[in-house]
């Protein structure tokens, strides 16, 4: 069963992490498709792209309850509904960078390679392990606690959830990568037990895209289609997901790699 959509607007679409990067580019594009939106980061980035898309924004942290709820409050008083949600985390790294102060940069050969690191891995304090998940996994656990109850009186809606392609390949430049393994779980989860609602739960899991911190060039030596991905290609791949297109799709865990991992 599809969202039951109004007749008279155009849907509406949360975002998080919105201020830049993946965010903002899904926010462009849905916006492009005719979204009403609200979008939330930590910093006033959101503010102003919301205002530029035509939408409304809120400053704060989706590792906080409260936020979320705030944010979920926001949209439900502006728009009066919720058809799409996409939890985004942002770069992760730099958020949790007080708990890991040296990470490995991203270069061709740890993509290709077991990487040969003196890196330290079991050394990752339980601190980071615990903001890694709070941060990959249970927002998105908060967010879906949050809107599934508007979703379901409304007749459905969709959540893509961002993770990442180092849950399929474990690599020590990715060291919390695996924690989004949890993510996935729990989408699968959600998929099944809300999927007779009408409310369907997906992952897009980006691999090496244009805002990627590295400049090393053998970096797209290891990706078959030699390029870093677009982040207009990722934000079109949430769109589709998020959209009637993708009516039959739920709890799929979707690469957008360019072919650099294989498998699930």
């Amino acid at each position: 069963m599809e969202p039951s959509l109004p007749t008279t607007a155009s849907p509406v679409a949360i975002v998080t992490a919105a201020s830049r990067g993946i965010g903002a580019a899904v926010a462009r594009e849905l916006a492009a498709r005719g979204y009403r939106l609200v979008l939330m980061s930590r910093s006033e980035g959101s503010l102003r792209l919301a205002d530029e898309l035509g939408g409304v924004g809120i400053q704060g942290s989706i590792t906080d309850a409260a936020d979320i709820d705030a944010l979920v409050a926001l949209t439900i008083e502006t728009y009066g509904r919720i058809d799409a949600v996409v939890n985004n985390s942002g770069r992760y790294s730099d958020i949790l960078q007080h708990h890991l102060e040296k990470l490995p940069m991203l270069t061709g050969s740890r993509l290709t390679l077991e990487p040969n690191d003196v890196d330290d891995l079991l050394g990752i304090p339980d601190a980071a392990w615990h903001a890694g998940l709070d941060l990959i996994m249970l927002n998105c656990v908060r967010m879906a606690r949050a809107v599934t109850p508007h979703m379901l009186a409304q007749g459905g809606g969709s959540i893509v959830n961002i993770s990442g392609m180092e849950s399929v390949q474990p690599r020590l430049i990715y060291p919390l990568g695996p924690i989004r393994l949890a993510l996935h779980g729990f989408t699968e989860l959600y998929a099944d037990r809300y999927g007779r609602a009408g409310i369907r739960m997906n992952c897009v899991l980006p691999g090496v895209m244009e805002n990627a911190s590295s400049s090393d060039l053998s970096i797209t030596g290891a990706i078959p289609l030699r390029r870093y991905g677009g982040l207009g290609e990722l934000a079109k791949t949430a769109a589709f997901l998020l959209s009637a297109d993708s009516g039959y799709i739920t709890g799929q865990m979707i690469l957008v790699d360019g072919g650099l991992n294989r498998g699930l």
